[in-house]
């Protein structure tokens, strides 16, 4: 197919793309009309507002183990796609899509703190991919099912202070798996030829933060906050250090030694003992001395790590 012409006659005139997008939008409002879609999309919305999805009769039923249900679904959205394209070439279904990691993501619905998504693999892509160091764990429980090929994933078990268990896992057609990705990842490492997955996602209600742990001896490298507010919040914690707001200092000493989010309390401590480490080791203190506080652990072994690079401090804290 040569698009070229008709590319360089979308610079001078966008008409012809503004109606095609027209079109695919009508496309896709026919397909979650359809019989096969609107069920499960309906079933979605009570999904995402939080009830059991024994209870949501039709999303269910694309994630039992080998039904085929989850083909039939998205095969539905591919003849409506394919046909609103062939009068379209240049046009894009108006859904969320994105790649991470160079797997292409099409999200087909989200409602509430649920998504519904196609995820495919490319096996030359991923047989390109340095072996995985980290592993990263996300407060959200999946059910995924294979749609179309085969392949092979990495089950990474791991708790706070433990050695991740890595286990592996063979990927077929009509196979459904679930997680807690809180203590669970699978990551997929080889597809043969194309593995195409049909994810369904929910964020855990007690969300933890996300974190990224070495394999190799499980240390955590990395937390970073699941929830929106927290991410703006730790942005702007950021930005105040950044900033130097010394008249902040009290605020996020708060913020450090409050009831939040782990990663938004590790962030406020951090920017508290770049603007004064005298009172950022007290703070450390008051952390690591809460028998249940999370951060305990951490904030004892940071605070002796100070003390070792900066004796000066232990005789301020003193």
């Amino acid at each position: 197919m040569e698009l070229r012409g008709a590319l360089a006659g979308l610079r001078r005139d966008d008409l012809e793309w503004r109606r095609g997008q027209l079109a695919m939008a009508k496309a896709l409002s026919a397909w979650r009309r359809e019989p096969a879609a609107a069920p499960v999309l309906a079933a979605m919305k009570r999904f995402g507002a939080g009830a059991v999805l024994a209870s949501c009769g039709p999303l269910a039923e694309l994630f039992m183990q080998g039904a085929a249900r989850a083909p039939e679904f998205a095969d539905s959205l591919v003849v409506a796609a394919l046909a609103a394209l062939d009068g379209n070439p240049l046009g894009q279904l108006p859904l969320p899509h994105g790649a991470s990691d160079a797997v292409p993501t099409l999200v087909l619905a989200r409602d509430g703190d649920a998504t519904l998504a196609i995820v495919a693999y490319d096996g030359a892509v991923l047989a390109m991919l340095p072996p995985p160091g980290t592993a990263r764990f996300r407060p959200v429980e999946s059910w995924n099912c294979v749609l179309r090929g085969s392949g092979a994933a990495d089950v990474v078990r791991w708790r706070d202070g433990c050695l991740p268990e890595i286990q592996h896992m063979a990927l077929g057609e009509g196979q459904v798996h679930y997680r807690r990705g809180d203590a669970t990842a699978v990551e997929v490492r080889r597809a043969d030829g194309a593995l195409v997955v049909l994810r369904l996602e929910r964020a855990l209600r007690d969300a933890e933060p996300v974190r990224e742990v070495r394999l190799a001896d499980g240390a955590l490298l990395h937390r970073a906050s699941a929830r929106r507010a927290d991410s703006r919040d730790e942005l702007i914690v950021s930005l105040l250090g950044r900033m130097e707001r010394m008249d902040a200092i009290p605020r996020l000493a708060a913020l450090a030694l409050g009831e939040g989010g782990e990663a938004l309390r590790w962030r406020a401590l951090c920017e508290v003992i770049a603007l004064d480490a005298v009172v950022g080791v007290e703070i450390l203190r008051r952390v690591a001395a809460g028998a249940q506080d999370p951060l305990a652990v951490q904030a004892g072994e940071l605070r002796e790590a100070l003390f070792a690079s900066r004796p000066e401090l232990r005789e301020a804290a003193a």
